[in-house]
């Protein structure tokens, strides 16, 4: 019993690390399945709506990541990177309660855990959409 309260606890933990590092995806995940189910409602077919689904969600994403680092004026900037972080903000609030829940929190413990894990889900959307790419220094290529 001991063990999988261990496990569990870890797996808790890894769970809320993926989302984090996942968070700055939610709102090009949202708009490739929206035009993915818009499509289907329209009666395209499976690769049409799996092409087009993941064109937008790419898209979304790398249009958000160029606007979010360009010399774009600061209010533009400030509501893209607002959009990405606010769905970002809105699956870890889902995601805090359900973890909550889980752990048969009282109500109010619920929501704090909630609101708690929110913001840092914001938070870290925001972060990763600011931060370039990790650069690994290669010194054989710069030769």
């Amino acid at each position: 019993m001991t063990l999988m309260l261990i496990l569990g606890g870890v797996a808790i933990f890894y769970c809320l690390l993926l989302l984090f590092r996942c968070a700055k995806y939610a709102l090009p995940l949202f708009a490739g399945l929206y035009l993915a189910f818009y499509l289907r409602d329209h009666g395209h077919g499976w690769i049409t709506i799996a092409a087009l689904g993941l064109l937008a969600a790419f898209s979304v994403h790398a249009c958000g990541r160029y606007i979010a680092g360009s010399s774009a004026p600061s209010a533009v900037r400030f509501c893209v990177i607002l959009l990405f972080a606010g769905t970002a903000a809105a699956t870890g609030f889902q995601a805090g309660g359900a973890i909550a829940e889980l752990a048969d929190f009282d109500p109010w413990a619920d929501r704090g855990i909630s609101i708690l894990v929110a913001l840092l889900t914001g938070l870290a959307s925001w972060r990763d959409l600011l931060t370039q790419g990790s650069d690994i220094a290669r010194t054989e290529l710069h030769a």
